[in-house]
């Protein structure tokens, strides 16, 4: 007597297999072809210098409309007290993030995996993150600042411009901070894990890129660079951006609203290198106590990233999956 066992089921009928967060694009065949990650690059700067163009032409129309707006600082200063620096500053970073998951939409074939292993932005995860971070980082960067305050410290004067100014601060650095890490952690990450299967390429060649884009000495640069590794490392443990967007609003969001009692705070060039004794552990607890933390909830090694389908609507069962694959299932 003969036992029939049942055919396998099609390609296209098969439950996807999870991988880490740089490796999504080797999900499907469309979006794992070669040429994929070019186009992705390609179609996503070609988008973000779009939206630059129309940003800057509202930007003008706005300025004839609205006569109090104030004319934008020089070049390579800006200030709080002026709105239109805050615009320009954080709003035209901001623009990265549709120029990136355009991008991964027209040029790769797929956008939602850019958010996360879970195909989605896992906001629960973030404000929870958000709400120990924030705090964390203004007890340290205040405090440091009360105990050794800087030549040029002084109370601002609050008036409405300063107010408005904090106001377009408050609302955009979040955004500036997550369109960052799109596109220098998230985009770069899933860009070279269509070719590479290690996940280092992903985290460490983007990092000079992130550099260029701020103007310190080599101490302040040194700070950068380790910042930049630690996001890049949060990104592939945790399958996602949440964490990484954390951190870095928590960071940014605390040291510029500090900046009215101290305006030489925002000048970039020289750096104390006194500074690096505060931000840099700083950067590595945080990212030590979230990746610890994660891999507690998730019962992860502490360099086993996390795996998922990037919100795939066929999914294995729990007991099928390996135990990698069933500690992507619960959400945070």
């Amino acid at each position: 007597m003969t036992t029939e066992t049942a055919p396998p089921p099609p390609p296209h009928l098969r439950p996807p297999t999870a991988l880490p967060y740089h490796r999504l694009t080797r999900l499907e065949r469309r979006t794992s072809r070669w040429w994929r990650p070019l186009t992705t690059v390609a179609v996503a700067l070609a988008v973000f210098v779009v939206l630059i163009l129309l940003a800057s032409g509202a930007l003008m129309l706005a300025s004839l409309l609205v006569p109090w707006l104030p004319e934008p600082s020089d070049l390579d200063t800006f200030a709080l007290d002026n709105p239109t620096d805050m615009l320009l500053t954080f709003g035209m970073l901001a623009l990265m993030i549709p120029a990136v998951l355009l991008g991964a939409r027209w040029g790769g074939g797929r956008s939602r995996i850019l958010h996360s292993v879970a195909g989605r932005l896992r906001w629960s995860m973030m404000l929870r993150a958000a709400a120990v971070l924030v705090p964390l980082y203004a007890a340290v960067y205040w405090g440091s600042f009360l105990l050794d305050p800087p030549d040029d410290a002084a109370v601002p004067r609050f008036d409405a411009m300063l107010v408005a100014g904090l106001a377009v601060c408050v609302a955009l650095v979040p955004l500036q901070c997550a369109a960052e890490e799109y596109a220098f952690r998230g985009l770069p990450q899933q860009v070279l894990g269509t070719w590479l299967r290690s996940p280092l390429w992903g985290i460490v060649l983007p990092v000079p890129l992130f550099m260029l884009g701020h103007g310190y000495d080599w101490v302040g640069q040194v700070d950068i660079a380790v910042f930049a590794l630690c996001m890049g490392f949060l990104v592939w443990k945790s399958g996602g951006l949440e964490l990484a967007i954390a951190v870095h609003t928590a960071n940014n969001l605390t040291l510029l609203l500090a900046a009215p009692f101290s305006p030489s705070s925002l000048d970039q060039g020289a750096v104390d290198p006194a500074t690096l004794l505060i931000s840099v552990p700083l950067t590595l607890v945080s990212t030590a106590g979230l990746a610890l933390w994660f891999s507690r909830v998730h019962g992860l090694r502490p360099f086993e990233p996390l795996r998922g389908t990037g919100g795939a609507q066929t999914v294995p069962a729990p007991d099928a999956l390996p135990r990698e694959a069933r500690s992507a299932a619960p959400p945070l």
